[in-house]
């Protein structure tokens, strides 16, 4: 019985000092990403996130990342991440400028000269700096983790443009306010679609350009159904954000949120450098391979014909109608076009 006893005591300070030794289990956060795993600089980016996450933590807090609008599609992104049905997820915020209109501050002033690290550095600090920028997002149930800017963007048609006469009638993807303005302005003709939808839109002849950069180009495989980029001084733009169900990002320890707030800047130098070398990388391989011929159109014609027009400006001045209807001080929102427009 003695023996029993002692074994008994031992069985029980082993299992304790396991309980006091052993990892805890590690959280695995739903993440929901619309894009396809492959090809493309957002999902890399992505994927070096979850990682770091992971590394960061000391694995106690996973992604478990689902690509291809798996958990939601672009479009239900928000309301999956507000319902809590994802953790976190990417939300292209250019495709709800009703519901976020402060956030979509930059989809307003298209055309601009800022750069994409501009674009991400600007957003980075307004939410920093202007409480309206989370409060909004919170009105939604959400927090934001990072930025993902999109570079310069230009179009992609299945026709040369390289007069202003030759975007006349031309049906052209768009999105938000100010990019169907700028196109009417043109003389073409908005088109409302959205990424995932270009291939097929272009290549049954329904489109004949789109809104796009150069990585989209290769991500969706455009150079097989379009192979002219015009290459205009859009500038940068908005692109999205990584976001949070606010709910879950309250739960997490101090020390996990401190990550998170780390990560942001982080993030974003990793996602600069992989544009930087992808770009490099696609028009190498368009002039060896004969796949898309860049077409530089003429800055000062493109600028003329968008800024000076009237439905341009009234998207501009859209804006802080809409943002302080919205709660935004009129001084935050004058700030902001400041920094926007150097003005």
């Amino acid at each position: 019985m003695k023996f029993l006893s002692y074994m008994t005591i031992g069985a029980t300070l082993f299992a304790a000092s396991l309980s006091t030794t052993a990892p805890a289990q590690a959280e695995t956060l739903r993440w929901g990403d619309h894009f396809p795993q492959c090809c493309n600089m957002f999902t890399k980016a992505s994927e070096w996130m979850a990682e770091e996450m992971s590394d960061r933590t000391d694995g106690e807090l996973e992604a478990n990342i689902q690509f291809g609008g798996v958990l939601a599609s672009v479009r239900e992104a928000p309301t999956a991440i507000e319902t809590g049905l994802m953790d976190m997820g990417n939300v292209v915020v250019p495709y709800f400028p009703e519901q976020m209109p402060i956030n979509n501050a930059l989809p307003f002033f298209t055309p601009n000269t800022l750069n994409q690290r501009d674009v991400g550095e600007l957003w980075l600090k307004w939410h920093e700096e202007i409480p309206a920028f989370s409060e909004e997002l919170a009105r939604y149930n959400m927090k934001l983790l990072t930025v993902r800017p999109l570079p310069n963007y230009g179009f992609i048609c299945t026709s040369p443009i390289r007069t202003l006469e030759d975007f006349k009638g031309k049906r052209i993807r768009t999105y938000g306010i100010a990019l169907p303005a700028l196109v009417e302005a043109l003389g073409g003709v908005p088109v409302s679609f959205v990424d995932v939808e270009m291939y097929e839109a272009m290549s049954n002849n329904i489109l004949d350009c789109s809104a796009s950069d150069l990585g989209f180009v290769e991500a969706f495989q455009l150079h097989e159904v379009a192979s002219y980029f015009v290459n205009v001084p859009l500038g940068a733009n908005w692109g999205q954000i990584i976001a949070m169900n606010l709910d879950t990002y309250n739960a997490l320890s101090d020390d996990e949120k401190a990550m998170f707030e780390e990560m942001k800047g982080d993030h974003l130098e990793h996602l600069l450098a992989l544009f930087e070398e992808e770009e490099t990388r696609i028009k190498t391989r368009w002039a060896e391979e004969g796949l898309v011929e860049i077409i530089d159109f003429p800055a000062d014609e493109f600028l003329a014909a968008t800024l000076e027009n009237e439905g341009v400006q009234a998207a501009r001045d859209s804006w802080v109608q809409r943002v302080t209807a919205a709660g935004m001080p009129l001084d935050d929102a004058e700030r902001v076009i400041s920094d926007i427009t150097g003005e």
